[in-house]
């Protein structure tokens, strides 16, 4: 599976997590932020015991992205260079 697609099909799960409770919260007549306060807790604990595997893979496909090496921002790269220029120039 792509990692676009771990990462959506991850959000997605999570966000179903959070809307059954919600749902049934608010079908009961849950006052509308204790249904989500509370949905957010039980989202929170079924996540972190269900979803480890997603969990990790999305993460390391985010370190991936974030740590590959190869810079996407040249400007940046640029303005990165000018200063450590200037710097050595001031030492």
């Amino acid at each position: 599976m792509s990692p676009a697609r771990r990462i959506l099909l991850y959000s997605i799960i999570r966000v179903i997590l959070f809307a059954v409770p919600f749902a049934i919260l608010m079908v009961v007549n849950v006052p509308w932020w204790a249904s989500a306060l509370i949905s957010v807790v039980i989202a929170g604990c079924l996540s972190y015991l269900f979803l480890t595997k997603q969990r990790n893979e999305v993460a390391e496909t985010v370190y991936g992205w974030r740590h590959n090496g190869t810079s996407r921002d040249d400007d940046n790269d640029l303005e990165n260079e000018a200063l450590d220029r200037r710097e050595e120039q001031s030492h």
